[in-house]
């Protein structure tokens, strides 16, 4: 079954969005009445190396530009993965809920038109610029970039009585989410070979999966994690959902946002200045200068940084890294005593 057969038994009545036919493209924004008729599409070209859904920067014959974003029932890196189409729902939600919060208004993509039917959202083009996925290459972040990514955090954070009485509980996507970072990289016969990423890996996946302590740790933070909380998070916040623009630091991508525990952000964005080898300057800024919430855990942020470190290193979603084995060793067991964080 095609892609475009397999979306429409999913998606009964969506619009299947095919780069490759430019005339039905415009068509459908001329239908949903986000392109007047007077305006022609020019193109629709891959934007960014996203994995989670199709991405199209949309350039018409006046020179503007949007973002378009189509959530299909699969990811779209790895079409074999499941994934919920709502996903985009959820994308627009954050962003209609943190209009109200400047400092992540300002961070963030402009919401311009969502088809919830067809799970697609348009967006605000930011204009040129990577994201930070160049920090796993050896650069180090800026610190203006980095303060503005814990900025971020901090103002969300701190603001999740400001962003409805609702919470997003956003199940089905954090428990896809869930068993990506808590189950698959520790499952015996999840038919990943390790070893093909670099030889050696399946071993000390292996070692992780013999320590029963550890196991038992990962296993209580994924409940944890699954019983949500009281603070809004962007839930998926790594240098791949940070973008470098003319007009500073952006944040894009919240399609994973739930109400849950602020560590979690904060653990995950830590997990990833250590996967990235950052100097330790970096890595002491993330709790200097990050406004935490009452009752935050530090011990709670170090055991979500942990499993991260391990979701990265030995599951599904790798990152482009220079590490050799020795390093990835390192980190491996670096993880292993964040998760061991007690206070």
């Amino acid at each position: 079954m095609d892609a475009r057969t397999q979306f429409a038994v999913a998606v009964p009545g969506g619009y299947f969005v095919d780069a490759g036919d430019l005339a039905g493209l415009q068509t459908y924004l001329h239908q949903q009445g986000w392109l007047s008729p007077q305006r022609r599409l020019h193109s629709a070209a891959k934007a960014g190396d996203g994995n989670m859904n199709l991405v199209l920067r949309l350039l018409l014959d006046d020179g503007s530009t949007s973002i378009l974003k189509q959530a299909r029932p699969w990811v779209e890196k790895f079409p074999q993965v499941p994934a919920p189409a709502h996903r985009a729902e959820m994308e627009s939600s954050f962003y209609q809920r943190t209009a109200g919060i400047s400092a992540v208004a300002l961070a963030s993509p402009t919401l311009l038109q969502a088809d919830q039917r067809s799970h697609i959202v348009l967006l605000e083009d930011l204009g040129a610029g990577g994201d930070l996925s160049t920090l796993y290459q050896g650069a180090v972040i800026a610190d203006e970039d980095h303060a503005a990514v814990l900025r971020y955090m901090s103002a969300l954070h701190g603001a999740s009585d400001r962003v409805g009485s609702e919470r997003i509980v956003n199940s089905e996507m954090r428990a896809l989410n869930a068993e990506h970072m808590f189950r698959f990289p520790f499952s015996d016969d999840n038919g990943f070979d390790l070893d093909a990423v670099m030889p050696g890996m399946a071993t000390l996946a292996q070692q992780c999966r013999d320590d029963a302590g550890l196991m038992q740790r990962v296993a209580a933070l994924e409940a944890r994690y699954l019983a949500g909380g009281n603070t809004l998070l962007h839930g998926d916040l790594f240098p791949g959902s940070v973008l470098r623009t003319p007009r500073g630091i952006r944040v894009i991508d919240p399609e994973f946002c739930f109400h849950g525990d602020a560590e979690f952000d904060v653990g995950v964005w830590l997990a990833h200045m250590h996967l990235a080898g950052q100097p330790d300057r970096v890595m002491t800024r993330v709790l200097a200068d990050y406004m935490a919430p009452p009752g935050f855990s530090v011990a709670r942020c170090h055991q979500y940084a942990g499993v991260e470190i391990l979701r990265r290193l030995l599951g599904l979603a790798q990152l482009p890294l220079q590490s050799d084995l020795a390093a990835r060793q390192g980190l491996v067991a670096h993880a292993r005593d964040l998760l061991r964080d007690d206070d």
